[in-house]
């Protein structure tokens, strides 16, 4: 009796809840933007999506069940495996949509690069809890540097851009918690920043006949300007301020060259259409408007469940994937995202108010990791939808259809729940 309040105790029904019920929502959206389809390959996905679902909550407790010195001692090993998984992908694996990104096990697709996530974590979680690591000391980067491209290389050859940029998205909070400082991550992103404000020009003036001379630098110039003040103010070791500096003035003048020598034209249309969808509004732009009609028809209430026109006609790419924000947008309005909002920062948050209670470093940067991957996703997926990102077919946990990804995300929850069980033993 007394194990079986105990296992009730440590077992964090908040979170586990939370997952389940965004998961039932996830099975009645996907039905409601494939239900149209008698026949062809949306039919029927609500029932596999059941299946996934089924799946996911029973590798949730077999990953609860399992010693958390089990993903300590094996960590490498488990990320080793992953790399395996993405050369099988890379060399051998299903072609589809026009990348490599499946392999086939037992007749089943599986997509490596979604497991990758959880190996990349699992590691750097081994190492950050052994290992600290600081701008102070550059060397101590060269090993989490050494586990995150050699993964962010294989899927950036298959090509799947999303994914590659989780396997950053998910260091920078472990490099955090691991030991780096706030500015210390501010000076790492701001080269990323750089590429950014620097490729708005070259928006700017694809294809128009209209040229603002130095005014299309200005964002760029000023992003420049309050950096180099950051550094007069907070004065790290010159080390550190000359590769600032450096990194930054590097990314803002190779942008031009892969604009001109790497990117295709339809590459560059896409990073267009984030700005302006209108620009091309049967090509790249297509999904990001279509996507801004179904959630704005929706206003505060939605149009009603299995009522929405713009699903019901199919006017909205892979809706029951990618696009499943919008198909809930249109259906349930302002209301219907703000409840699923709701569910969303009630798991990402109580991964990270676990970390208060948990002792162990190592169960402490997975529960930041698996957070973090989760809470990137959704950040991403809906400011895709929204219009306020790029589209990099990024899924949304829970909701999105898809059994790599819903096993994935599963394993992050476990991972967060066996945390909290290993914490204790």
């Amino acid at each position: 009796m007394k194990d079986y309040k105990d296992a009730n105790v440590r077992f964090d029904f908040a979170l586990f809840l939370g997952a389940v019920i965004l998961w039932i929502i996830g099975i009645f959206l996907v039905y409601s933007a494939t239900y149209f389809h008698e026949s062809g390959p949306l039919a029927g996905l609500h029932k596999q999506q059941i299946l996934w679902v089924i799946m996911a909550v029973l590798v949730i407790m077999v990953i609860i069940s399992i010693p958390g010195r089990f993903f300590f001692s094996y960590a490498y090993l488990l990320y080793g495996a992953s790399l395996i998984m993405l050369l099988l992908a890379l060399f051998m694996g299903v072609s589809a949509k026009g990348a490599e990104r499946w392999i086939m096990v037992a007749g089943v697709k599986i997509q490596p690069s979604e497991f990758a996530k959880i190996g990349l974590m699992i590691a750097m979680a081994r190492y950050l809890s052994e290992n600290a690591v600081s701008l102070d000391r550059l060397t101590s980067f060269i090993m989490p540097g050494i586990l995150i491209i050699v993964p962010f290389v294989l899927v950036l050859k298959q090509p799947d851009l999303g994914t590659a940029g989780v396997f950053c998205a998910l260091a920078l909070p472990m490099f955090f918690w691991g030991g780096l400082r706030l500015i210390e991550v501010i000076y790492i992103i701001s080269p990323l920043m750089s590429l950014g404000f620097s490729f708005i020009p070259l928006i700017l003036s694809y294809n128009s006949k209209h040229s603002w001379g130095m005014l299309e630098a200005i964002p760029w110039g000023l992003f420049f300007l309050s950096l180099c003040t950051l550094l007069y103010f907070t004065r790290p070791r010159w080390v550190i301020l000359v590769s600032v500096i450096v990194a930054n003035l590097f990314t803002a003048t190779i942008t031009t060259v892969v604009w001109n020598s790497f990117l295709k034209d339809y590459q560059k249309m896409r990073i267009i259409s984030f700005v302006n969808p209108q620009a091309d509004a049967y090509g790249a732009g297509y999904q990001v408007i279509q996507s801004k009609v179904a959630i704005g028809s929706g206003a505060i209430f939605g149009k009603g469940y299995l009522n929405g026109t713009q699903t019901k006609l199919s006017f909205l790419p892979e809706q029951h994937t990618d696009f499943i924000f919008s198909v809930l947008g249109e259906q349930f309005g302002l209301v219907g995202c703000i409840v699923v909002y709701v569910l969303f920062f009630l798991v990402i948050a109580r991964g990270f108010m676990l970390t208060l209670t948990v002792r162990n470093r190592f169960y402490n940067l997975i529960l930041v990791g698996s957070s973090s991957i989760i809470g990137f996703h959704v950040f991403v997926n809906t400011a895709m939808t929204l219009g306020m990102m790029p589209v990099t077919g990024i899924p949304l946990p829970f909701l999105s259809y898809g059994g790599s990804f819903v096993l994935t995300v599963a394993m992050l929850v476990g991972l967060m729940l066996n945390a909290k069980f290993s914490d204790q033993d």
